[in-house]
């Protein structure tokens, strides 16, 4: 019925549809996250890539290819490369990685914010393209940016953006280790002090981080940064919408319904004796 309806509802299960159409065949999700040269300080160049990480959400194994990897199957120092060796191991490297998501052309890919030309699969096909490579196509309909999910069910106050950003500091929130995942700043300095290896780390973490945030969310245990009447919406739907997804208010209810009941039976008596 539409009394029992409303739009921060309706979103709220919009959220919840995306999220389902994840968690009903897991191993046809792979959750990614990569790491690259700061898109704000390289004067306008489609930033190098230095490490991209993929989870499968069912069995938890994880692919991932990057520089300093590639740096020591070709025996170099991957802390001293220079600009021609980088761009020959990233062509390799992205070349690889190209290669498993054309192999995989049926399953979905959750992400963060990879959803630009600045970042995100279209900044990596592009930097495939300068570099001569074999590009690779998803779908849209494919690609699940995590945030947006989390916006629809939760609002988009979910969590605030300082000091570390939205994703670290919903992590903290909920208790989920971050050792070795870097903000996008620290990312940042890492690649011009050519800390690959710092970045490949902070890449395989985030990756880890955001299968347990799915994960709490799939068992309704996250933690956000805003209050449940905000959640649901404060209208009578929302309400009603609100106590019966929280078990002890619809216990509550149930006592209150019952004490009224309780206090208007003698009243409907009286009323049906005398009529």
């Amino acid at each position: 019925m539409q009394i029992f309806n409303s739009p921060r509802l309706r979103e709220r299960k919009e959220g919840f549809d995306m999220l389902n159409e994840l968690l009903k065949d897991k191993v046809k999700c792979y959750i990614i996250h990569y790491s690259c040269e700061s898109f704000i300080t390289n004067h306008g160049r489609t930033p190098r890539v230095t490490s991209i990480c993929m989870r499968n959400l069912k069995t938890a194994q994880t692919k991932s290819f990057s520089i300093h990897l590639q740096a020591q199957l070709n025996g170099l120092d991957f802390n001293n490369l220079t600009d021609t060796e980088y761009d020959s191991l990233e062509k390799v490297m992205l070349n690889e990685f190209s290669a498993f998501v054309r192999s995989y052309p049926a399953h979905r890919w959750i992400h963060w914010n990879m959803r630009d030309s600045n970042y995100g699969f279209e900044a990596i096909n592009n930097r495939i393209r300068i570099l001569n490579g074999q590009t690779f196509e998803i779908a849209d309909d494919f690609k699940y940016d995590f945030p947006i999910i989390l916006g629809h069910i939760y609002t988009y106050g979910y969590e605030k953006n300082q000091p570390k950003g939205r994703f670290l500091n919903l992590a903290e929130r909920n208790f989920i280790t971050t050792q070795n995942a870097m903000t996008g700043a620290d990312e940042a300095a890492a690649f011009d002090n050519k800390e690959y290896l710092k970045l490949h780390m902070s890449t395989l973490k985030k990756v880890d981080i955001l299968a347990s945030i799915i994960h709490r969310v799939e068992n309704d245990e996250l933690k956000v940064n805003i209050k449940r009447k905000y959640i649901y919406g404060l209208t009578l739907p929302g309400c009603i919408a609100l106590i019966k997804e929280t078990p002890w208010l619809l216990i509550l209810a149930g006592i209150i319904g019952y004490l009224i009941g309780a206090a208007l039976e003698p009243v409907v008596q009286n009323i049906c004796g005398t009529a």
